[in-house]
Formats: C-alpha cells, sequence, structure tokens
C-alpha cells in the first residue's frame, strides 16, 4: 500500500469540488484556463486520504475514550467524557457524489460508482451513529433550480435502511465491473492499488459491521435474513479471508507519513502515554501473550529475574485524577507502550479500518445470537488468531492461549457472547477508529473505568451533540431532530434510536 503524502497535493482540486456549495458542476463556466471536471480518480484519492486521516488514528484522543492509553499531563490533554460536537462530513460526500457523476460520464463500466456507494454509507454511517438523526435525502443539493440550502433531517432508522441499500447495490454493481474490466483498473486507488476484489470483500465485512451495530433493532429491520444471505453465500458475497484483505493504512518515513509513536516523539510522549488499565487488565487476566508485544513492563515492579511476571504489567484507569497518575507515572509505576514496537521506526504497524478479525468475531456473535446457524468457536478463535498474527505472536503461543481455559468458548451463552466482545475489543486496540468505543455502547462490553476525570456525571457519553453550524444555519431542522429524539436537549447522554 502506497502512502498518503503524495496525495496531498489532491488538495488543490477541493476548490473546484462545489456540489455542496452555491454552483452546479454543471452551471462551470466552460473556461479553458479553469478545470470543468475532475477526474474520478483524483477524486477517489481524495476521498480515500480523509477516510484514512479523521482524526482517530493510533494513539488519538479516540483511542483514549476507547480506555487503550491514558495521558498523564494534563497540559497535553484530558481523561474526561464531557464531549462537545462531532463532525459532519458532507464535503467529502460531494466529493463521492461528483466521482460517481464524472465516472458516469466517462465509461458505463462505473467501477468508481460501485465504490462511490460503499462510501456514502461509509459516511452516513459515521455521521448518523454519533449524533443520532441526520441530513440525507435533502443533503447536497444547495445548487441548481431546486436547490435547498436548508435540508430535514433524516431519521436514523431512515438512514440505515438507507445504508444497507447502499452496501447491497455496491456488491452488486461491484460485481459487473469486474466482469468488465477485471480486478485491477482503479486508478487513484492508493489503498488497494485497483484491486476490486479485496473492495468487494471490505464492502461486504463493512456490511457484516453495520447489521451487528443493528442488534437491537432486529424486529424493525431484517437483520438476521441479511447477514445469513451474505454469510451463506461466499460467491455473490465474498468477505475476508485473512489478515491480508484488512482495509489499513501503512505509514512509513516519509515526512508527513510517520506512525504517531517513532523515534522523533519519543522524548516528547514516552513517559506521558500510559497503557490503559480498561485493556490491560484484559490482557493480564487472560495471561495474552500480545501483553509483551504491546507494552513495556512498569519499572518499579520489574524484576529481572522474572522478567515475563504479569505483576509488572500496569495500566492507568482512566477516571483517575491525572495528578495522582502523572506522580505515579514519575515513579515507575505504569506500563507504557513497547518501547521497540511503537518507537524504533517511523513506520510503526498498520492502521487497519475494516479488518478481517473483526468480520469474524461478527460472525461469532451472530451464531451465539442464533441469528445464523454455525459454530461460534470457529470464528471466535480465529479472530482472537487474526489478531495474534498481526503482533507476530508465534504459533505456539497461540496454540497455548485458544487453549486456555478462560478462552476455551463457552458456548452460545451470555458468557460466551461476553468472551468474544472482550477479545473484539483487545483486537481494536489503536485501530478501527472508534468502533471499540460503539461496541462498548451497544453492549456494555468491557466495563468502561470512570473516575474523578470524567467530567460527565460518571458516565460514558451515549451520542455527540451536533455542530454548532448547525445552530447557525439550520436551526429549526436540527431543533426537530432534537426534539423528535431527546425532547428537544442536545444530551450527549440521551440514547437514539440504534440504542433502543
Amino acid at each position: 500500500m502506497k502512502t498518503l503524502n503524495k496525495y496531498k497535493n489532491i488538495l488543490i482540486i477541493a476548490l473546484i469540488f462545489i456540489i455542496s456549495s452555491c454552483t452546479n458542476f454543471d452551471e462551470l463556466t466552460n473556461d479553458p484556463n479553469r478545470a470543468t471536471s475532475v477526474p474520478p480518480s483524483m477524486l477517489l484519492s481524495e476521498v480515500l486520504r480523509v477516510t484514512n486521516n479523521l482524526g482517530e488514528g493510533p494513539w488519538s484522543d479516540a483511542q483514549r475514550d476507547n480506555q487503550f492509553w491514558t495521558i498523564s499531563f494534563d497540559y497535553y490533554g484530558s481523561q474526561d467524557y464531557n464531549w462537545g460536537s462531532a463532525p459532519l462530513r458532507y464535503t467529502t460526500l460531494s466529493n463521492v457524489v461528483a466521482m460517481e457523476k464524472e465516472a458516469a460520464n466517462l465509461d458505463t463500466k462505473n467501477k468508481y460508482g460501485a465504490l462511490s456507494k460503499f462510501f456514502k454509507a461509509y459516511f452516513l454511517d459515521f455521521m448518523t451513529k454519533r449524533m443520532g438523526d441526520i441530513p440525507m435525502t435533502e443533503s447536497l443539493r444547495a445548487a441548481g433550480v431546486d436547490a435547498i440550502t436548508q435540508p430535514k433531517y433524516d431519521s436514523q432508522k431512515e438512514v440505515y435502511v438507507e445504508i444497507l441499500a447502499l452496501l447491497e447495490a455496491a456488491n452488486d454493481q461491484i460485481i459487473i465491473a469486474k466482469g468488465e474490466v477485471g480486478t485491477g483498473a482503479v486508478e487513484g486507488d492508493f489503498l488497494f492499488q485497483g484491486d476490486l476484489d479485496k473492495w468487494q470483500k471490505t464492502i461486504n465485512a463493512f456490511h457484516l459491521r453495520i447489521l451487528i451495530s443493528l442488534s437491537k433493532k432486529t424486529t424493525e429491520i431484517d437483520v438476521k435474513t441479511k447477514f445469513n444471505q451474505i454469510v451463506s453465500n461466499p460467491k455473490k458475497y465474498p468477505i475476508m479471508t485473512g489478515i491480508a484483505d484488512n482495509m489499513a493504512r501503512s505509514f512509513s518515513d516519509e515526512n508527513g507519513n510517520n506512525y504517531e509513536l517513532n523515534p522523533s516523539s519519543y522524548g516528547f510522549n514516552r513517559n506521558r502515554n500510559i497503557m490503559g488499565g480498561t485493556y490491560l487488565d484484559i490482557l493480564k487476566q487472560n495471561n495474552d501473550p500480545r501483553i509483551y508485544k504491546v507494552a513495556d513492563p512498569a519499572q518499579f515492579y520489574y524484576d529481572a529475574n522474572d522478567p515475563l511476571n504479569l505483576n509488572a504489567y500496569i495500566g492507568a484507569n482512566t477516571g483517575e485524577d491525572q495528578g495522582a497518575m502523572q506522580v505515579a507515572s514519575d515513579e515507575g509505576k505504569f506500563s507504557y507502550p513497547n518501547e521497540k514496537r511503537f518507537y524504533s521506526t517511523y513506520s510503526g504497524e498498520e492502521y487497519i479500518l475494516i479488518g478481517y478479525a473483526e468480520q469474524q468475531f461478527g460472525i461469532a456473535e451472530a451464531i451465539n445470537r442464533g441469528w445464523i446457524a454455525g459454530d461460534a468457536a470457529t470464528y471466535y478463535n480465529l479472530g482472537i488468531k487474526a489478531s495474534m498474527e498481526f503482533y507476530a505472536v508465534s504459533t505456539t503461543d497461540i496454540d497455548t492461549f485458544l487453549a486456555s481455559a478462560n478462552i476455551v468458548y463457552k458456548g452460545n451463552t451470555a458468557d460466551g457472547l461476553e468472551q468474544i466482545l472482550s477479545q473484539k475489543y483487545v483486537a481494536f486496540f489503536q485501530n478501527s477508529e472508534r468502533e471499540s468505543y460503539f461496541n462498548y455502547r451497544r453492549t456494555g462490553i468491557p466495563v468502561f473505568n470512570v473516575g474523578p476525570a470524567n467530567k460527565n456525571g460518571l458516565r460514558i457519553p451515549m451520542r455527540w451533540k451536533y455542530p454548532q453550524s448547525e445552530f447557525e444555519t439550520n436551526s429549526m431542522n436540527v431543533n426537530a431532530a432534537l426534539t423528535s429524539q431527546y425532547g428537544g436537549s442536545d444530551d450527549i447522554n440521551a440514547i437514539m434510536w440504534l440504542l433502543k
């Protein structure tokens, strides 16, 4: 996978991404000194660049909210959950629409059209699962004779019905595109090098993610039937078969494309980034060999004669007061990220957005819940194995771990479901944006830590607020959405439709 830095110049073309502004693409003056169209390949590169830079990557604030790590210096960040607003993604969606339109003007094969449907689904999900109802049917229509500058909000249920339809259509369309142009004909794709086979697997893996996220809505949306259709028909719906299929960003020593933790950042954040207790304690409880890959022992407790002693691995609680945390950190009483793994190179490790391990845990959960037939233990074990392979854990250690009493699957019971969800959380470490939080929010597993640093009444929020810009430019519709969902209050602790 190529790096992102060489594509930064593509930002220049954002000046003419004006579907969401006051001028329609069709109405651009045919000025020979100004571009009147943008190749779909360039639009795809820009959409991919944004997708890979949503601010929720490794060792970001999002990963702190996921309770994978903590910060001990309040000057550089906090542990509080008093969240503000979430971002809207309509500028990127306008680029997705432009990509689809420009591709249709060039040929009938529409390989870009298939990807545009996926990205529409991806960004609609990104927004709705953070806030609730969002503008959809009337969005991106600010130009032309029938311009709508204050779009109404669609219900979250309507948004998810559309997301599922888009993903179904994306799979259908990519099958046609593959038949016409083969599997490697998508220019501008620096993520999968134009490989439509991998894109189709990603689309269907994401489809399964969406269906799992609707686990509380099986009486309103036929989640079970669709999940079964995908898993039982790999010819029509191919899904990921290993970690090589992961949708993942690669880092490098190229300026602007460094992994967050690297030799240059060592002196800046080494003693401020502390392993999160919610995550590290799960590894300790299960004698998990991944702990030696991701963390260093706390120096205060380390014994060179017993280097693998798990009692020397101490994570900080997310809710802990930062003053006390800083004192303990200065005394060497907390574990930091593994120095060899995270600080010895600029390339670090791949950042997974949609991955094979998550897919396997999702299928295991579906079987556990009785949605589909199958052996949940098989998929559960494959998910664990995939995560361990990501960390280059030896085959012997993997087999030993899978055979341990805490890990052997406890059947299609509540205990078995907790095992699946706990191991899914572990596999999400520093990856997949906020999916570990969204899974916690949906299931309560694992239990997230709260304490004095929480600043939200000892609660983990259930959503983000709407952006202030909506209250300034679309107040009637955003207030109507708040009234219909949350009794008129833009409350971060309110429960959206998805979670009821």
